[in-house]
Formats: C-alpha cells, sequence, structure tokens
C-alpha cells in the first residue's frame, strides 16, 4: 500500500508506530514530534527557534539543500497522502454505487465474508470460489480491530437468498461482504460488494478484480486489500506474505481444502493426495503442510485411519510447516491436536495458547482449546473456550453440539438439553445431536427416549427404514442391553476373521453391559496402541461403571491426565 511504502521509506515500520498511526475508522495521522531549529552562524542557538545569538552582521549557515528537499517532499507526500485518505475515505462519503449512500459513520467493526457465488458455468470451479472465499476470510482476520465470522458460519448460509438484516442479526455483524466469480476465456474476474446489516444498504461496490487464471492467488491479495482500505483497517501497509507463488500449487491447495470441508471419509483421503501435490510443487508451501497435518488428524475419525500410523506423518507435516512459517496459526492448531492425541499435555496447551495468540480470532483454536480443557477435566475453562469460538462461528453446528456436551458433563443437565434444542434449530436433521441426546437420556435413566433419539440417529446417516425398525423393536422390547450383546458378538466375530476391530468400542461395550474385566481388556489394547480414541475415555459417561476401579484411575495417570 501507499502507506506502507512511505512507513519504509522513513523506517516507521515496527509496532507500536513512531510516525504514522492507523485511525481505526478514520484514517491515519501523523504522531510525530515537530520541532523547529535555528541555528546561528557561530553554531550557537536555542532549540524550537525561539531565541537566537544572531548578531545585526552574521549570516546563517547555508542550509543543507538536499536534506531540505527531502524533508519538503517527505512532508508534502504525508499532507497529501492524509488528504488523499480523508477526501476519497472520509467516514460518511457517499458509496461508489449510485443511490446507495452511507446511512451511519459508525465504523464497521465485525463482518461476515459470505461465500462467492461460482457464476463460471462450470460446477468443477466450486472448489475455487469456495476457497477464495476462504483465503478472504483468513486474510481479513488478521486485521486485529476486525471480527470476521469464521467460514463454517458463512458457509451455512451458502445458496440462500437472505435478507442482510437477518444476517446481521444471526452472526452479531455490522456489514456483510457478497460477490461472484467469473471466468472469460483464461482470465477469472470477481466482482465484491460491502453491504451495511443496519439498513441493508450497499456501502461499497468493487470494480471487476481480473486476473489470469494463471495467476490466481493474486486475487486473494488484492480484494482482501481493498476491503482493508474500504474499512480503513491496517492490512496491506506491508507486503503481504504470500505462502506460495506457483498457480498450480494454489488450486492443488484450493481443492484440497475443499475436499477437507466435506468431513467425509473419502474427502479427507482425496485433501491429502491434493495438498501432497501442492507440496510437491511448492516446497515451501506452509498453508499445504498444516492442511496435511489437520487431514491426518480427522481421518482418525472420519475414515478411519490408525492413531499410530498417522500421528507421526501429522507431526512431521505440522512441523515443517512451522519451520517454514512461525507464524502461521493454523500450523501451530494442527499441532497442538496430535499432542492432544499423543497425550503431550502440557505440548498441546502450548501449541494452542500460540496459535490464539497470533490469531484471536481463528475459531478453531477456541474450538480445539475447548476439548483439551474437558479431556483433562477442566469444564469452567472449556466453556469459556466453546462459548468464544461460538462467538467468532456462531452457525457451526459442531461448536453449538460440543457447547451442550461440555454443559452436560459438567452436570448443567438441564442447560445442556436447552443448548442442544438451540443446535436443533440450526439444522433439525444434525444427526451427531440425537446420538449425543441418545447417550445423555440413557446416562440420566430414560431408556425410552434414548431409543428413539437413537433412530432417529440411523434415519438420518442413511440406515434403511427395515434397519431403523428392527432396532426400535428389539430394543423397546427387549432393552438397550440386547443391543449393546447383539453388536458385542458382532464385532467379536469380526476380530475372529481377522477384521480390523476398534477396541475402544470393544471395551465402551463391555463397560455398558457391566463387564468391568472384558472392558479394562480391550483398554489396556488401547492403551499399548496409543489409541487416539482413549482421549474420550475422561469425559464419555458410558465409561461411568468404570470410574470407581482402581485399574481406571491406573490408566488415566499413566495417559497424563489428572484424577
Amino acid at each position: 500500500g501507499r502507506v506502507g511504502a512511505i512507513r519504509q521509506a522513513i523506517d516507521d515500520t515496527q509496532k507500536p508506530p513512531r510516525l504514522i498511526e492507523t485511525r481505526y475508522g478514520s484514517g491515519y495521522r501523523f504522531i510525530g514530534t515537530v520541532e523547529e531549529i535555528v541555528k546561528s552562524a557561530n553554531g550557537n542557538g536555542n532549540h524550537n527557534g525561539f531565541k537566537t545569538n544572531f548578531t545585526e552582521n552574521s549570516k546563517p549557515d547555508r542550509p543543507n539543500f538536499p536534506f531540505v528537499l527531502t524533508a519538503i517532499l517527505l512532508a508534502s507526500g504525508l499532507f497529501f497522502v492524509s488528504l488523499g485518505f480523508y477526501v476519497y475515505f472520509p467516514k460518511d462519503r457517499p458509496s461508489s454505487s449510485p443511490g446507495n449512500p452511507f446511512q451511519t459513520s459508525a465504523p464497521i467493526r465485525s463482518i461476515a465474508i459470505l461465500p462467492l457465488k461460482n457464476l463460471t458455468g462450470d460446477a468443477g470451479n466450486e472448489y475455487f470460489s469456495d476457497g477464495l472465499t476462504e483465503s478472504i476470510i483468513t486474510e481479513l482476520s488478521r486485521v486485529n480491530e476486525l471480527k470476521v465470522i469464521s467460514r463454517s458460519s458463512t458457509f451455512a448460509l451458502k445458496d440462500r437468498e437472505t435478507d442482510p438484516l437477518v444476517i446481521g442479526r444471526k452472526l452479531n455483524v455490522d456489514a456483510l461482504l457478497e460477490g461472484s466469480v467469473q471466468k472469460k476465456a483464461e482470465t477469472l474476474s470477481v466482482n465484491v460488494r460491502l453491504i451495511s446489516t443496519r439498513d441493508g444498504s450497499v456501502l461499497w461496490t468493487s470494480k471487476d478484480f481480473e486476473s489470469p487464471v494463471s495467476n490466481a492467488f493474486e486475487l486473494q491479495e488484492t480484494i482482501s486489500c481493498n476491503i482493508a482500505v474500504e474499512l480503513r483497517a491496517e492490512l496491506c501497509d506491508a507486503v503481504p506474505k504470500r505462502n506460495t507463488n506457483n498457480s498450480d500449487a494454489y488450486q492443488a491447495y484450493l481443492k484440497g481444502r475443499y475436499q477437507w470441508n466435506k468431513r467425509t471419509g473419502d474427502g479427507i483421503k482425496r485433501s491429502i493426495a491434493l495438498y501432497e501435490q501442492a507440496i510437491n510443487l511448492d516446497s515451501k508451501y506452509a498453508l499445504a503442510f498444516a492442511g496435511l497435518a489437520e487431514s491426518y488428524v480427522q481421518g482418525i475419525w472420519h475414515v478411519p485411519f490408525v492413531s499410530k500410523d498417522v500421528l507421526p506423518k501429522a507431526k512431521a507435516a505440522a512441523l515443517k510447516a512451522i519451520e517454514l512459517d512461525e507464524s502461521l496459526a493454523e500450523a501451530h492448531t494442527a499441532l497442538a491436536n496430535v499432542y492432544e492425541l499423543n497425550w503431550n499435555w502440557p505440548a498441546a496447551e502450548r501449541e494452542l495458547q500460540r496459535a490464539i495468540e497470533l490469531n484471536p480470532r481463528n475459531a478453531r483454536a477456541h474450538h480445539v482449546l475447548a476439548f483439551y480443557y474437558l479431556t483433562i477435566g477442566r469444564n469452567t475453562e472449556a466453556l469459556a473456550s466453546i462459548e468464544h469460538a461460538g462467538e467468532l462461528d456462531p452457525l457451526n453446528l459442531v461448536i453449538n453440539a460440543d457447547k451442550a456436551n461440555i454443559l452436560f458433563s459438567s452436570n448443567r443437565t438441564d442447560e445442556a438439553f436447552q443448548q442442544w434444542e438451540k443446535t436443533l434449530e440450526l439444522d433439525p436433521n444434525f444427526a451427531m445431536v440425537y446420538m449425543h441426546r441418545s447417550i445423555a437420556y440413557e446416562s440420566v435413566g430414560n431408556e425410552t427416549a434414548s431409543i428413539e433419539e437413537y433412530a432417529k440417529m440411523m434415519e438420518l446417516v442413511g440406515k434403511s427404514a427395515q434397519q431403523v425398525a428392527e432396532y426400535r423393536r428389539t430394543a423397546s422390547k427387549y432393552g438397550l442391553k440386547e443391543i449393546y450383546r447383539r453388536d458385542l458378538n458382532e464385532l467379536r466375530a469380526q476380530e475372529k476373521r481377522g477384521e480390523k476391530v476398534s477396541n475402544i468400542t470393544l471395551a465402551l461395550l463391555n463397560s455398558l453391559l457391566g463387564q468391568k474385566d472384558e472392558a479394562f481388556k480391550y483398554l489396556e489394547k488401547s492403551y499399548n496402541d496409543r489409541s487416539a480414541e482413549l482421549v474420550l475415555l475422561k469425559p464419555d459417561s458410558r465409561f461411568a461403571p468404570l470410574r470407581s476401579d482402581p485399574r481406571f484411575t491406573d490408566l488415566i495417570k499413566r495417559m497424563g491426565l489428572p484424577e
């Protein structure tokens, strides 16, 4: 940016600045000390020019013309830059869109970036419009004074025609950014506009941002910088740090992110291949390494991967990302996830605190921190962290559901059920809520409600009507313990056939059936395998029958968890 160039020229790039201050919501101002020094012919004089020792015949020293000229040009430059910001970007200036004047002088302190519409005519380009949106969100979240809503919440509104005022209330933001991506031959064109959620007026409409497909990564930087200027926020005063200059690597990364966001086993595996492709094209692409680490970790739950096979790969990728860019919050969050699943609790907390220090508006870091606190039994801090994550990502279904889980683990049962109900108001077909409510109802002794919640979950995840009916019939007639016996017998049969089964699931079923010795046998197998799933042992209420056993205390202690 122009101001950034001036700052570099006068060596004023440190924080806080010595000479040029960013005035959020107003522009910039000069804050340096201005002093006048008048010097006499014999070197005497008085600072600030109020008194001199000139005699009648004395003459001042000849001025240093190059220095004076530089000073005049610098002062003029600062004046015109300041004037330009106040003339062209005043607080109450009209919008560049005719007929849409600003209705308020209040500064914009929070914003939601809605998914850019893919108008290229090719559904295969959806990864690019989604990826560009996510990149702009990430870039703008670097602005210290600006609250930027996270991806999950804004993408929950994708392809919906919603009133800006309604979205503003739902997300608690001052403005929305919406736009579209088009393709003309080998040129990409992006148009965006800023809309007030106070009155629905268009505050700013961009020119068409155009770039050859081969330089698509430049669009994200250009658009983010222009938006920041419109918000009078300091983002692009210095040259922005670009993670890659390789367009093919950038495209592969966006495709990998698109697949990762599906949160399916197939999507996770595809994302790994795409991140590796990006890394092969640019071996210094820090974001791609961070994405690769995240995919390995999430794959444990979604594919599922075996922990001992993929956690070393995830750790290596996260450490490489940090080696390439220590300031990347996403890399520290990924590494924290690895440490957590490896039961290295102090290292996990250290990395999460570093991620939040680097980007306090990273909802995922706050979410992972909440899970960390829940795992080690610091429920009050877990609740504070999940609430912070929810402020940054209010429509995120998993964050909303996990808040209920934390409340339930804290014995705040009524509040937990209220929170689950709020989550279903966002999406009545979110299967995870029915699963967790089924567990909760069983824990409080309401088996009938537990059966109905589980049956609803089965319907939502695609089980056939016949399977759901059979579950209802068996559970209602014989009770849930009969369901657990049948499931356990089926898993044991698979185990005898040499098929891979989850030891933690076998331990859980034995716990629910009151078969403690068998439960601890499989828990020991999970421990010896360093199974990531064992982090659920302490917060999961279904292991409650084991908690009074000394073997449970010993296992918790060996995992490094507080009793």
